[in-house]
């Protein structure tokens, strides 16, 4: 067993989206050691022991007991085929490392490799420690991963690579057949346009009495930006923020987008705000919601309940329907390693190697319910059902826009700022329009604070 690095857990009401995005966990836990953030500043000053190895921490934010399942053995093997390069394992949850990382950036003791967010490669706090990876990773690896996935992340003010994207998760449409079913819907041939979208949550509605989709809107968890933003994204085919962090929605695209959500309102659940993805899929289990448009994250609450093979259950995946534009295009959140000291690149790029080889990632894929991000991950039995092809192929295929914020060094302020606008539309306390403008003078508002 490996030597572990336990970190303290701020207790939090943060609640991370994506994957966060659907990474976090209630059962995340660690101790609280009051030597430890001194341990970590005293191994950071010396790369390398007595003995003559490099010395390295890495951090998967996350549940620990699932960290543990893929890290541990994955690093035991690292260390055998890498004798001069020692790996302590970090263990943090979500919400702790939301909380803690801007002070142990600042303080010089963040872990040397990190699993990031696509979003927060500007971010303020650890910007100026993310390490230039182009001269360490050879080009062979770094053409495994889909162009666009590599467009996904890219950045204006960034050049070279200093991200290493390894999960890749992207909207899709989950769908009750036994709800369709009672509706008088077909449940093998769900919507796949925005009108096909509207009209079976309006029937589901009016024939079964039930919310037709769900959205999610509860307060302070990002979630509602995504969501909208999808919709807007499809129809602009561009990202709700240009490459200055200035809105670039407020036109006739961007009203077309948000005049189609308004449509979806009569047929959402009672109290949205009061629902987070968590919250709706239990609806969407129980049959008490008819559609709702999540990540792969949600898959593992439907398999607890009717097994991993959901092809074959009251659970429908389809991709996400498209704009009238026709065009395949998908949000999608991705999490991915950074290395964090110039001292320690070299080892750290061999570990972000590794880890991203097709043997281990599939663990780290299996273990968190992420999707696929190589075809080869399909040959384990895991992967081996169509649904799982969904989310791959919208990842291979679609155009993708992400988070927002990814170049600005305050992502998290557009979230905040958009979505109040956005939960006021929700609740049909403004139209469309009003919408509109208000969002785009939100998010100018924060990009004007950080010039």
């Amino acid at each position: 067993m490996k030597k572990k690095i336990i970190c303290a857990i701020l207790l939090c009401t943060v609640v991370f989206s994506t994957t966060l995005w659907g990474c976090g966990s209630s059962k995340d836990t660690a101790a609280d050691t009051s030597d430890t953030s001194k341990k970590a500043s005293d191994e950071s000053k010396s790369s390398t022991d007595k003995s003559g190895k490099t010395k390295i921490t890495v951090l998967r934010p996350g549940d620990q007991e699932k960290v543990e399942a893929f890290m541990e053995p994955a690093i035991e093997q690292f260390e055998k085929d890498n004798p001069d390069i020692e790996v302590d394992i970090a263990y943090e949850s979500w919400a702790g490392w939301i909380q803690k990382y801007p002070t142990s950036f600042e303080a010089g003791t963040q872990p040397d490799v990190i699993f990031w967010w696509d979003n927060k490669l500007n971010d303020s706090s650890a910007k100026d420690h993310l390490v230039k990876l182009d001269d360490y990773l050879n080009e062979d690896f770094l053409s495994q991963i889909p162009d666009s996935v590599w467009n996904l992340v890219n950045t204006s003010s960034m050049d070279g690579t200093y991200y290493i994207p390894s999960s890749v998760d992207t909207f899709a449409l989950y769908y009750n057949k036994e709800v369709f079913e009672a509706a008088g819907l077909d449940p093998e041939a769900p919507p796949t346009t925005w009108d096909e979208l509207l009209e079976a949550a309006k029937t589901i509605k009016e024939k079964t009495g039930k919310p037709g989709i769900g959205i999610p809107a509860i307060t302070g968890s990002e979630v509602l930006e995504e969501y909208i933003g999808l919709f807007l994204n499809q129809s602009m085919d561009a990202a709700v923020l240009d490459d200055d962090s200035m809105p670039q929605f407020d036109n006739k695209e961007g009203l077309e987008a948000l005049k189609f959500v308004e449509q979806l309102i009569p047929y959402l659940q009672d109290s949205p705000t009061e629902y987070g993805r968590g919250e709706l899929r239990p609806l969407l289990r129980d049959g008490g919601v008819g559609m709702l448009i999540d990540g792969p994250w949600g898959v593992a609450a439907y398999q607890a309940a009717f097994g991993e093979n959901l092809d074959e259950s009251k659970i429908g995946i389809a991709t996400v329907p498209l704009a009238p534009n026709g065009k395949k295009i998908a949000w999608a959140g991705t999490n991915g390693w950074i290395a964090t000291r110039d001292e320690t690149a070299e080892a750290s790029a061999k570990l972000i190697e590794y880890l991203m080889d097709p043997e281990v990632i599939i663990d780290h894929h299996v273990a968190y319910g992420s999707a696929p991000l190589y075809e080869s991950e399909f040959d384990n039995e895991a992967f081996q059902y169509d649904y799982w092809r969904v989310f791959y192929d919208e990842a291979q295929d679609y155009t993708l826009y992400g988070m927002i914020g990814k170049d600005s060094a305050t992502p998290a302020a557009y979230y905040t700022a958009l979505e109040e606008v956005w939960q006021q539309f929700i609740l049909g306390q403004i139209g469309p329009e009003d919408a509109l403008k208000a969002a785009s003078e939100a998010a100018k508002g924060v990009t004007s604070r950080n010039q």
